[in-house]
């Protein structure tokens, strides 16, 4: 597994009357782009193994965790896997998860994934 250390990621939004909305994020890798699922304070990770792509998303305020696989060149993920709370992270990952490298979750994830 390799991780991709700077990854090309565009935030989409359209300005309306009550103000910008977030339409999509986007990792352009490759030349292929892949429709992402995050929010703007989320913490993204890419990671690639073979023709797949992983992607890792974070949110530690709002507790919530997030993995998508992608594989080359579909734009949508074809597996995720959403972790809602603190708790339910845990359960999949132990209590100290948070001391656990990038690389480790996605490793650990990927069996859960649907």
């Amino acid at each position: 597994m390799h991780q991709i250390t700077s990854p090309s990621i565009k935030l989409h939004t359209t300005n309306e009357n009550q103000g910008t909305y977030l339409n999509t994020l986007t990792l352009n890798l490759n030349g292929n782009n892949y429709h992402l699922q995050g929010g703007t304070k989320d913490t993204i990770y890419v990671f690639t193994e073979s023709i797949g792509i992983y992607v890792l998303t974070i949110n530690k305020a709002l507790g919530y965790m997030g993995l998508n696989s992608y594989m080359t060149p579909e734009p949508d993920p074809i597996n995720s896997l959403f972790l809602h709370n603190h708790q339910e992270i845990s359960e999949h990952l132990g209590n100290k998860w948070e001391s656990l490298k990038a690389e480790t979750i996605v490793k650990k994830l990927i069996q859960y994934l649907y």
